[in-house]
């Protein structure tokens, strides 16, 4: 009797531990990264976890990126995310590029790349993603967050901790920095430059030594035409101007080349057409204003000037002065308006009217007698009408 209850015990033993393997349940832990960096967890993702067609449960990545399943049975999953609330980002000038490498010049792309270079999403990346990214980095292209599906094997290994990687569509070089921030905001300075019919703007870029890529988009305001546009990267890959804002592109594949901080990134030659209401010309450069260095989207700090009418010394000087039978008056005008040149002595009355009329922009000189003019000292003043706001004075002194 008692070898019986022994052998009965055994058995029953056998068949709860058989019943436990068959039904034994596990977490499934895992992490979501951008573009599989773990420098960069993707929190906040809808994670689910299915079994075939049919759904199991569904969790949230934690800030770090990190997810779990709690009491799975052990077998073959599929971990599948959607979307989550960070704003995806991190178009630039390098993807498009990378884009046309891939289909044209033999780079290779991981899966994720590729996944996110399948930008129009319909399954294969071709020359439609490339156009779609060239024509609308800086501005319309909306990114999507895109993830990979992740096919498991859960076995109760819990070092085994599967990584789901994710991206923005369209950020094919992983740029993005998935952290719930803010995008950071280009910081721009600007500065007086004294206006004339013609000018430049010069961009430059601080803290930057080297890149491989710049798209700059700079808005400008109405009453100037913009004649050219160069680098000191080398010629523009892509140059868009329309509707006052510059698109310029110029991307060197993944090869950084040195940059000279003394040297502007961009030159832009302008001039002021017949439209210009005389107020200060900005050259506003754009948010999405960055370069590629180092494999990173970058925003330097940019300075730019502004173009100020007002700032202009635009009556020059007077020679001979003192002068004592005739002197010669310079002075320039920013753009064609009516002029008005007189002398006043020191008690503000006016003495002699040298100019009203309507005259051209640019560089002007008038001689002027002083020989009716008793000994002192007086001011020649110039003012303008119209469009640009002039009024300056300067003394003059007569002898005898």
């Amino acid at each position: 009797m008692k070898k019986r209850t022994t052998i009965l015990t055994i058995a029953t033993l056998a068949l709860i531990m058989l019943g436990s393997s068959a039904f034994a349940q596990q977490p499934i832990k895992g992490t979501v990264t951008y573009h599989e960096d773990p420098s960069k967890p993707v929190p906040s993702v809808n994670v689910e976890l299915w079994q075939g067609n049919t759904f199991i449960q569904s969790t949230t990545s934690n800030p770090n990126g990190k997810y779990i399943f709690t009491n799975v049975p052990y077998g073959a999953y599929t971990v599948k995310a959607f979307t989550t609330p960070i704003e995806p980002g991190g178009i630039d000038t390098d993807d498009a590029e990378m884009i046309w490498d891939y289909l044209y010049n033999g780079q290779t792309l991981t899966a994720i790349e590729e996944l996110a270079a399948d930008v129009d999403h319909n399954g294969v990346v071709t020359e439609e993603d490339y156009w779609i990214l060239h024509d609308n980095w800086s501005n319309g292209f909306q990114p999507e967050w895109v993830f990979e599906d992740l096919e498991i094997t859960h076995t109760g290994n819990k070092t085994n901790i599967p990584t789901m990687g994710g991206s923005s569509s369209g950020d094919v070089n992983g740029t993005f920095v998935p952290t719930g921030r803010n995008e950071e905001i280009a910081q721009v300075s600007y500065y007086a430059k004294n206006f004339s019919t013609n000018f430049t703007v010069e961009v430059f870029a601080k803290d930057l030594y080297s890149a491989s890529s710049m798209g700059l988009v700079i808005d400008y305001p109405e009453g100037v035409n913009i004649n050219n546009v160069t680098s000191q990267m080398g010629e523009l890959s892509d140059l868009k101007v329309k509707n006052n804002r510059i698109v310029a592109t110029w991307v060197n594949g993944n090869k950084e080349v040195s940059i000279n901080a003394n040297e502007p990134v961009l030159v832009i030659s302008a001039s002021a057409n017949r439209s210009f209401n005389g107020s200060d010309i900005k050259f506003n450069v754009n948010n999405k204003s960055h370069f590629v260095s180092n494999g990173s989207a970058v925003k330097p700090e940019m300075s730019v000037p502004y173009l100020t009418v007002n700032g202009n010394d635009n009556l020059s000087y007077s020679y001979p002065n003192p002068a004592s039978e005739s002197t010669v008056i310079y002075f320039s005008l920013p753009l064609a308006t009516k002029a008005n040149l007189s002398i006043y002595n020191l008690n503000g009355q006016l003495v002699k009217n040298i100019i009203n009329e309507e005259m051209s922009a640019g560089q002007h000189s008038v001689t002027l007698s002083v020989t009716d003019l008793q000994e002192g000292v007086y001011f020649y003043n110039l003012t303008t009408s119209g469009n640009v706001n002039i009024n300056q004075a300067k003394r003059l002194v007569v002898v005898h």
